[in-house]
């Protein structure tokens, strides 16, 4: 499994609000079962929210998952993925903007990792013993 961290930032509160309410029954074709993160190998997805009108995301994705890629793949898979990324993203309705200086190929800007601890391997390795 890959992990992948992003942000981007929303147009106004307004946008926010909005955001947030849509957020709160995402379609299912979107994320449902056999839906179209599920497809691209999305195993785990979580966004936070932090003022001023940030958004944080983490994806936790099979090994083959390569976000330019798939992220763009994804809407290909059903016109609602297109749509539901059409609100997000395309035009001056959008609620999402690029955060400054991102000029990639993806709206959310790429965050690169800096630190990382994990506590969940802990189990003795029993081959040692």
């Amino acid at each position: 499994m890959k992990n992948h961290a992003f942000t981007i930032r929303l147009r106004d509160e307004a946008a926010a609000e909005k955001y947030i309410e849509l957020h709160r029954e995402v379609w299912p074709e979107v994320v449902g079962p056999g839906g179209a993160l599920e497809t691209i190998g999305v195993r785990k997805l979580q966004i936070f929210y932090i003022d001023p009108l940030t958004l944080f995301m983490y994806v936790e994705a099979e090994d083959h998952f390569e976000p330019v890629h798939d992220f763009l793949r994804a809407n290909d898979l059903h016109p609602r993925v297109q749509e539901w990324d059409d609100m997000m993203h395309d035009g001056e309705g959008s609620l999402l903007v690029r955060h400054p200086g991102n000029d990639g190929r993806l709206n959310w800007a790429p965050m690169r990792r800096v630190h990382h601890v994990d506590f969940t391997n802990t189990l003795p390795d029993l081959e040692d013993k």
